[in-house]
């Protein structure tokens, strides 16, 4: 990857518009993967449904998006990323919209699926779109906004739902995205400009149809492993299938010269060392944000919107951080920022495995709010890292694989940590039929399965520390080797 500068700007960089532009997609769809939990109950109450039959307002989106993500980097390349991204934009309203409209389940499930369809695609085409603005070198400036979704997104979505249920109706939840949309489809249309089209990119039909398989069956399969059981006969035959595409997939994409797909950036070691760090973040600190309202709730008795406002003060301090590191980045480098991110996550971390039902909730927030500054130092610097050892023209394909590794990742750590509350349940010796989440299991045993999961946590947290000590930015190092290349030359000059 070469090493590009930009040159000096005086005043205010208008590229921070268009940056802002893709921010709100991004922030739209994501915040639309956790909001309408909150919901649920009120929603199926509402059409007099089953939960299990409810559940596929959940799945059917999730889904949508593992199909569609996949494919943006090469429709983002052969129609124009700007074009896309306003018609996916589109979709995504209107199909928020039709949600909003429901009559009853089915209509629902239908119009989830438009909405994740188009959803899917805007959070990578949104930051393929800033890569071609900004050159490598400053990418950790302008990554803090980029990263903005991901922080809030997952905090906000219980609490704006919590909020809107309480205080309005569950329609809002999706018709809030109307005005929101629409303003960003004319902000888009006028801010973004078009990229250069590849004419001559050929779709990966093996692969699409592959991934199609693989990518929705491992998704589901880990959403519905813990409830209905990981020996069942139902989700035994879902991984199946989807570790058997996940095979045929992997095998297709490497013979191919233009796939839809690059995975052949896994040969790279810095990229390959990017991604398992990202997944010990997904890991230990994005499941901070599915466990600590579970415990809020369940434990210490407090109700969805209240557990997210306890939530919110770490988006706050992993936004000041981000911004904060990714400024100190081409001077330090990643590695001090997230070694230090990282024994941060570990304390904090291991300081929350000891809170019981009679801990402070300021307490509970201050630790919260410690994490917040590790996920600051930690979360963008290591895309940073991965983003920095692609080639430019490769950008758009990369995106959509680390999106789908971000997919993937979240609900490998949901599911490992829900089954460790299980298990940790039935290890402690709870009733049987205990279950944290319909609050019918004893305190004292679900603080020690909350104090179990945080330890594992902890864990990870070590071993993602002990990874980050090989952790070092190609262009960055490139960069500082051209700048040493002229001071030498002046020396040799000055000793002649």
């Amino acid at each position: 990857m070469t090493a590009r500068t930009a040159p000096a700007r005086t005043g205010f960089d208008p590229r921070w518009l268009p940056l802002a532009v893709t921010t709100i997609g991004s922030f739209m769809s994501l915040l639309d993967s956790t909001i309408v939990n909150i919901a649920l109950p009120t929603i199926l109450r509402d059409f007099g449904a089953s939960l299990e039959s409810g559940q596929l307002v959940l799945t059917v989106y999730l889904v949508a998006l593992a199909v569609v993500i996949p494919v943006s980097g090469y429709l983002g390349e052969r129609f124009g990323m700007k074009r896309l991204y306003i018609v996916t934009l589109i979709l995504f309203t209107a199909g928020s919209t039709l949600c909003g409209f429901a009559w009853n389940l089915p209509s629902l499930i239908v119009f989830r699926v438009l909405q994740g369809l188009g959803g899917g695609m805007l959070q990578p085409l949104g930051m393929a779109i800033v890569f071609t603005m900004i050159t490598p070198l400053e990418r950790p400036r302008f990554m803090g906004l980029l990263g903005l979704p991901l922080l809030l997104a997952p905090i906000l979505g219980p609490t704006v739902g919590g909020y809107l249920v309480e205080y309005s109706t569950w329609r809002a939840i999706f018709l809030i995205n109307l005005p929101i949309g629409v303003v960003n489809v004319v902000l888009a249309w006028v801010l973004l400009k078009e990229t250069p089209i590849r004419g001559q990119a050929k779709m990966d039909f093996r692969g699409f149809a592959l991934a199609a398989i693989t990518f929705p069956c491992l998704l589901l399969g880990l959403s519905i492993g813990e409830e209905s059981g990981w020996t069942s006969p139902d989700v035994l035959t879902i991984f199946v299938v989807g570790l058997g595409a996940l095979a045929a997939f992997i095998a297709v994409e490497l013979r191919q010269s233009d796939p839809m797909m690059q995975l052949r950036l896994f040969s790279h070691p810095m990229f390959r060392l990017a991604v398992g760090l990202q997944f010990v973040m997904q890991f230990s600190l994005f499941g901070l944000q599915f466990l600590l309202p579970i415990f809020l709730q369940a434990v210490r008795g407090l109700d969805a919107a209240h557990a997210g406002l306890v939530m919110f003060p770490m988006g706050v301090v992993s936004f000041v951080t981000m911004t904060a590191s990714g400024r100190l980045y081409n001077r330090v480098g990643p590695k001090p920022l997230v070694s230090i991110g990282l024994v941060v996550l570990a304390a904090t971390t291991a300081l929350l495995s000891q809170i019981t039902e009679h801990t402070s909730v300021m307490y509970i927030t201050a630790l919260a709010s410690g994490r917040g500054l590790a996920l600051g130092l930690c979360a963008m610097n290591v895309q940073t890292v991965a983003y920095n050892t692609v080639e430019q023209g490769q950008l758009p394909r990369a995106t959509a694989l680390t999106n789908v590794a971000f997919r993937v990742f979240g609900s490998i750590a949901t599911a490992l940590l829900t089954t460790t509350l299980v298990i940790s349940l039935a290890f402690h010796g709870a009733p049987a039929g205990s279950s944290i989440t319909e609050g019918t299991a004893p305190i004292p045993f679900m603080v020690q399965a909350f104090r179990d999961a945080f330890l594992a946590m902890t864990a990870l947290s070590i071993v993602g520390f002990a990874l980050s000590f090989r952790l070092h930015d190609p262009v960055l190092e490139q960069e500082r080797t051209r700048g040493r290349a002229p001071a030498r030359e002046r020396e040799l000059a000055a000793e002649l």
